[in-house]
């Protein structure tokens, strides 16, 4: 866990007024979901049925198929409790559309500029909008050796460690939009998901 410090601003405006003012739009959020973990055995220990609950609902909401996402910007702390847990939660949010694995690509801004404490959301989302924009997505740093504790060939996610070309993904034939996910998770048990789609 390394601290970091930031702040981060955004202009929300409904789609149909942002094409009306001729605004540059960097990505829509087709939905979002807060919740938070209840009683559990320690302020810093997440609650991965309700981390995936927010995930879950995140995606009906916004009804968007799991196997459409081709990114998930993590919390990812780089923790040896929370990671493993954040994987499961996301991993069984997804498994209620899909079984296919390695499919998503999964990142974590902290990694390059260290945890912003409550800037962390909105690094997240500020990460996420430039790789729309640019369609590459940049490396994790320092995630060479993957946490041990976690079994990515078992889970639909693959931790970027190159800079590359987000290409459309193709899902039954078909070419669909770059949509990710984006979690952020505070101490203490609050849980937010976001789902957001290039414009």
């Amino acid at each position: 866990y390394i601290p970091g410090e930031g702040v981060g601003v955004v202009i929300l405006k409904r789609l149909s007024e942002a094409i009306r003012d001729g605004d540059h739009i960097y990505g829509i959020i087709k939905g979002s979901a807060l919740n938070h973990g209840g009683k559990t055995n320690g302020y810093s220990v997440p609650n991965p049925q309700a981390q995936a609950a927010a995930i879950h609902r995140a995606l009906s909401e916004s009804n968007t198929h799991a196997r459409h996402i081709s990114y998930i910007e993590a919390h990812g702390t780089g923790t040896k409790l929370g990671d493993p847990i954040e994987i499961a939660a996301l991993s069984q949010a997804f498994k209620k559309h899909t079984q296919d694995t390695a499919f998503c690509l999964i990142g974590s801004a902290k990694s390059n500029i260290g945890h912003c404490e409550s800037a962390a959301g909105i690094a997240g989302l500020a990460k996420v909008l430039l790789q729309m924009q640019h369609q590459q997505i940049v490396p994790s740093l320092h995630s060479t050796k993957l946490n041990p504790h976690i079994d990515f060939e078992k889970t639909p996610f693959v931790v970027n460690q190159t800079l590359r070309t987000w290409e459309q993904p193709v899902v039954d034939g078909q070419k669909v939009p770059r949509i990710a996910g984006i979690s952020s998770f505070g101490a203490g048990g609050s849980n937010a998901h976001i789902i957001v789609e290039e414009y």
